[in-house]
């Protein structure tokens, strides 16, 4: 699409995109930005770049696309630039208030229709109404009413609805993490990615199904996407499978069973983990360190029943010309972006901040490559004067004392170490210049890759007006009280009837929304009656995001097994069907949330380790069940020998 561009409109797209990763760099590294501004420019960046990107077909709706780009502009800025106003009269808005507010809102309905689809506008659209017309509902979902502009300027303005917590944790963590994938990409990661799982395990029994399930993991991990974890690593491990003897619709259905995982797998987890930490409160290093036992048990999971899939029809894969020791001895350095990020989120630093770094990494380790991945090294020098800068000063400040440090406290505030490491990156840049470093293409790749990590942004970006509705009438009309009774009645208290309840909700909600939107919503709405039946607020939330994801792969709608059956040119239902079998541990990690308090590191050490080694013999055992090979080995206890 962005191929599809004019020149103009190309330049205006590359020019926002690193603004985009700039402004939230140094809101992340230097100064957080102001409430309205951090949420604000995020909005209208991705409202602007959507409406080029998702264009009109004829060029007098191109007009009109150009139109509400101004519109965009207006009103998100009319909300930054009179956030302090507007709160200050928060009941008594005046007439352009409302007005400001219809139009942002009905330019967020436009917006998902664009990019994400109609089924996600319908469900928009029908919320207004019941935000409308709640007084005329029936009596358990009744409630005031409202007229539209009313309506909109409570979505609008109010913390709960457009500019809410989706909007925040887009701002604060997913550019920057979706931004640091795009880097980690572009410096050549994904190819160690594939080539170590190869060497390692695809020589062994269903050996390309394995490399799958840990190619998924590892990519999976940073991509934030099943269906970009599928579509990505599936292009390379579903071929390899059906050549190693797989059937086509289980080669593609095993590759985005295993890309859900990524999901779930620490350090990133998609959109859904910084959601938890926001809902929750919860440090997102508490989050990362619940989420992955339960995450390796998944892989572990899909890994063994691919394992006795295999068995089952002796399928073997071919040994790798190269080691997996002397890749991972050549190649390790990809890992470090990955680690970089996790050290430091568990050490106290903020994600944002640990994103920073990781990226700084991956172009720091971008030069081991050709020079087709080298990238510009001005944010390796920025970095690494503000990282270094700021434990010199520390350390000076612990042996000398904070009242003895303090005359140069202000040399090492992080704005000046910025300028420190900007200044040393144009001499570098000079001095490599004249030694005839091709410094044009490393920043042409710069832009490549803060193109490519907005552009993926974007769809997940496009929801937060029509989320914003949605969470913002839930809110205003009482109903997400009102829908933990009405369940918690449906179910009969019973905590298995709930999750079913809510898997089915997640699983009808998925096949018109994003699984992160998806999960948002239904957060929202079902965590609180979850948490009454007696379950940590922590576990509620795992169950609420693991079932969040069910729509990826179960019928009819599973985007991302159907993406799977495109690669594999096998059926659609039966590789959806696949997927389905070998993602069973989706569904049984709610239960195990639910009723095992030490599968989220609720209790005491012993608890715990009980839980850990008893859920991997379970996993071992269910695995082995499920794949119905046992069956095959008992009716050969019943054969006859042969006569004598």
């Amino acid at each position: 699409m962005y191929n599809d561009l004019k020149y103009f409109e190309k330049i205006i797209f590359d020019t926002l995109s690193v603004i985009l990763v700039l402004f939230y760099s140094w809101s992340a590294v230097v100064e957080p930005a102001n409430l309205q501004y951090h949420r604000g420019i995020y909005v209208i960046i991705t409202y602007v770049l959507c409406f080029l990107l998702y264009r009109s077909k004829s060029k007098i709706m191109r007009v009109v696309d150009y139109v509400l780009i101004v519109l965009s502009i207006v009103s998100v800025g009319y909300w930054i630039f009179n956030f302090e106003a507007i709160n200050y009269r928060t009941g008594a808005e005046n007439l352009v208030d409302q007005w400001i507010a219809v139009v942002g809102v009905l330019i967020g309905v436009e917006l998902a229709r664009r990019v994400v689809g109609n089924v996600f506008v319908i469900l928009g659209v029908i919320f207004l109404l019941y935000g409308m017309y709640g007084a005329h509902m029936p009596d358990l979902i009744a409630h005031a009413g409202d007229t539209l502009p009313g309506l909109c300027t409570s979505i609008f303005y109010k913390g709960d609805g457009v500019f809410g917590i989706m909007a925040n944790v887009l701002a604060t963590y997913v550019v920057l993490f979706v931004l640091f994938g795009a880097f980690l990409e572009k410096c050549g990661a994904q190819k160690f990615f594939i080539d170590w799982p190869l060497a390692a395990v695809g020589h062994k029994v269903g050996g390309p199904a394995k490399v799958s399930v840990i190619a998924s993991g590892l990519f999976g991990s940073i991509s934030g996407s099943a269906i970009a974890n599928t579509v990505s690593t599936g292009t390379f491990t579903i071929p390899m499978m059906k050549k190693a003897g797989f059937r086509p619709h289980i080669a593609g259905g095993i590759e985005p069973a295993a890309s859900i995982g990524g999901m779930f797998m620490p350090p990133i987890m998609g959109a859904g983990g910084f959601i938890m930490a926001e809902m929750t409160g919860l440090p997102y290093s508490k989050i990362m360190l619940v989420a992955i036992f339960p995450a390796l048990m998944y892989f572990f999971s899909v890994y063994m029943m691919v394992h006795w899939e295999a068995k089952k029809y002796n399928v073997i894969g071919e040994r790798s010309a190269k080691p997996a020791m002397a890749i991972l001895k050549e190649e390790w350095i990809y890992i470090l972006p990955l680690v970089v990020i996790t050290i430091f989120m568990l050490t106290g630093f903020s994600p944002a901040y640990s994103a920073i770094l990781g990226l700084a990494t991956c172009v720091a380790i971008s030069f081991k490559g050709g020079d087709d991945t080298k990238i510009d090294l001005t944010v390796v020098w920025v970095m690494a004067f503000v990282l270094l800068g700021s434990w010199l000063f520390r350390g000076l400040s612990a042996t000398l004392g904070p009242e003895s440090v303090a005359p140069v406290k202000r040399v090492f505030a992080e704005r000046y170490l910025v300028i420190y490491g900007l200044i040393f990156a144009v001499i570098l840049a000079v001095r490599r210049r004249a030694k005839g470093a091709d410094l044009k293409t490393e920043l042409t790749q710069f832009v490549d890759a803060c193109r490519s990590g907005t552009t993926s942004s974007l769809k997940i970006g496009a929801t937060v007006g029509v989320i914003g509705v949605i969470i913002g009438v839930l809110t205003y009309s009482g109903l997400v009280l009102t829908f933990a009774d009405i369940v918690i009645e449906l179910a009969g208290g019973s905590l298995i009837l709930t999750i079913l309840l809510i898997a089915l909700a997640s699983l009808v909600l998925g096949m018109g929304v994003p699984v992160t939107a998806a999960y948002l919503i239904t957060a929202v709405v079902a965590v609180p009656a979850l948490t009454h039946l007696g379950v940590n607020e922590i576990a509620a939330h795992m169950i609420v995001y693991w079932l969040s994801q069910d729509s990826n792969i179960t019928p009819p709608v599973c985007i991302a097994a159907f993406a799977g059956a495109t690669i594999a040119e096998a059926n659609m239902w039966r590789t959806a069907f696949a997927s389905f079998k070998f993602a069973k541990f989706l569904y049984l990690g709610p239960f195990l949330f639910g009723y095992v308090p030490g599968f989220t590191l609720n209790g005491s050490s012993w608890d715990i380790v009980k839980a850990f080694v008893l859920i991997l013999i379970g996993t071992y055992a269910y695995a082995y069940m499920l794949s119905g090979i046992w069956i095959k080995t008992i009716g050969s206890w019943f054969k006859k020998a042969p006569a004598t």
